[in-house]
């Protein structure tokens, strides 16, 4: 079976998919690749997560793939990260998910909707499965929120409230859809910038995308040995 690879936007699968052979053109947004005796597809899935589970969902429903790759940029919420540093991401958090109080934000779980272990959580995260197929690039939590965070106000509080590294907007889509419909998942993001008052001359995008290549490249070739 195939490996796919979800993306929100196709700039961030262009360096990638223009190094391969299109060998099929389902739709817009999902088609079909070969780099030397590799084959995948890749799934354009929209920005956020309400794009991502829906296309997502009917893709796997009418796929089937051994693995989900889930990838893109991503903000980094931790100094220790490097702009343009590749990482694996293990665990993801809805950040945007719940109830806003005068002086706190309560997710669902803080506020007794779910249960902290209320299937697909474990301890109220979500967890990708495949994550110890690829040993080559440093391990991180991650948050998901429809919002790129550029308020001071607000980026102290995503930092008060939860433990993650970096911040995308549709990780934790993936792993939920992925955890329901039973399908392998994991995250591989570049940090294309620091989760601050934003300053797109701090950005650096290019450098982000020549290494998310060069490492979804190596990932690729690790999981097609180990997958079959």
């Amino acid at each position: 079976m195939k490996i796919l690879l979800v993306a929100a936007t196709a700039m961030e699968m262009k360096l990638l998919t223009e190094e391969c052979v299109m060998t099929d053109d389902q739709s817009d947004i999902l088609k079909s690749y070969r780099l030397g005796d590799m084959e995948f597809d890749v799934l354009i899935s929209g920005i956020g997560t309400a794009f991502t589970t829906f296309h997502l969902t009917q893709t796997l429903l009418g796929n089937r793939y051994a693995l989900v790759v889930n990838t893109g940029i991503a903000g980094s919420l931790s100094p220790e990260l490097e702009i343009g540093q590749v990482v694996n991401v293990v665990s993801e958090e809805f950040a945007d998910l719940g109830i806003e109080k005068e002086s706190e934000f309560l997710t669902l779980f803080d506020s007794g909707f779910m249960a902290p272990d209320e299937f697909p959580f474990e301890n109220q995260l979500l967890k990708a499965d495949a994550a110890e197929l690829i040993d080559f690039l440093p391990r991180v939590k991650g948050i998901t929120t429809n919002i790129s965070h550029g308020k001071e106000s607000s980026i102290q509080m995503i930092r008060q409230k939860f433990t993650a590294q970096v911040e995308s907007m549709e990780g934790a889509a993936v792993f939920y859809v992925c955890r329901w419909l039973g399908v392998s998942c994991l995250q591989i993001r570049s940090v294309s910038n620091y989760v601050a008052p934003r300053s797109e001359a701090q950005w650096n995008i290019p450098l982000a995308l020549e290494n998310l290549r060069d490492s979804l490249t190596k990932v690729l070739q690790l999981v097609n040995v180990q997958v079959g």
